[in-house]
């Protein structure tokens, strides 16, 4: 097992950014590594790149499914190409798969390739996963949804006219015309969505619910789990360890480190 942290300038945002990169290794050393399957794990609002590693176990969940696990560093972005602000939509769709299919042993299949994240990095999974079907075959939304059910706090408002000039229900279409989209094509898409029974958002996850489980017969897999807990780390943390047994990998094939 390998953790990375990585320090690299992104044309995209114009500036050095941040990553952490799991990959898990072979106990013998000589044995080649490659075509691992890749989770992209976003963080949410307040947070950063190494949130991940510092308040859950996916160090030993990414060990278990022998998957390569990446954690880039978000902002206060929503993972949007903000109106005032770098373009983080196109970080994270464009610039970064292909660093780190440049750099790394991981798969190009989008059958291995995955995206999740929690709270602002649900929003950001589940608008990213929506928009490019052809990079991820499933969705993780921890503890996000539609923002339209329940406004986001003044605090909140002012971080998003930042992302998107103050047209917040931007937000709500770009989800419904993804999943419109997608549903109406050829790529199966499965989304994995969780919410914590005493979480804020609660009313929001339930709306998205309601929308996806209402949609025509079609190409997303949605499966939806009400989980006990709030808006908090130890939800998170569980909600990605059954989002990983969800993704039904095969067991590595070698005893990883």
């Amino acid at each position: 097992m390998s953790v990375i942290q990585m320090r690299f300038f992104s044309e995209a945002l114009n500036i050095f950014t941040s990553a952490n990169v799991i990959l898990p290794l072979p106990r013998d050393a000589k044995k080649e590594v490659r075509d691992l399957p890749v989770l992209t794990l976003l963080h949410g609002m307040g947070d950063g790149y190494s949130a991940w590693l510092r308040k859950t176990a996916i160090e030993r969940y990414a060990l278990e499914h022998g998957l390569a696990v990446v954690m880039p560093d978000g902002g206060l972005s929503c993972y949007e190409n903000m109106v005032h602000g770098p373009r983080y939509r196109d970080y994270i769709t464009k610039e970064l798969p292909k660093f780190i299919l440049d750099t790394f042993p991981v798969s190009s299949d989008r059958e291995k390739n995955f995206i999740a994240g929690c709270s602002m990095g649900g929003f950001g999974a589940l608008k990213l996963g929506l928009a490019c079907p052809e990079k991820w075959s499933m969705i993780g939304c921890f503890s996000a949804a539609h923002f339209e059910y329940q406004p986001p706090s003044p605090r909140n408002q002012a971080m998003l006219a930042r992302v998107y000039g103050g047209r917040i229900e931007e937000y709500d279409a770009q989800i419904a015309a993804g999943a419109l989209a997608v549903n109406a094509g050829e790529l199966p898409l499965r989304i994995w969505h969780s919410c914590g029974d005493e979480d804020a958002l609660k009313p929001n996850a339930l709306k998205s619910r309601e929308f996806f489980e209402a949609l025509p017969d079609g190409a997303i897999d949605y499966h939806f789990e009400m989980l006990p807990g709030q808006h908090d780390w130890a939800l998170w943390d569980e909600s990605a360890h059954h989002f990983l047994q969800a993704l039904n990998l095969p067991k590595p094939e070698v005893r990883l480190l």
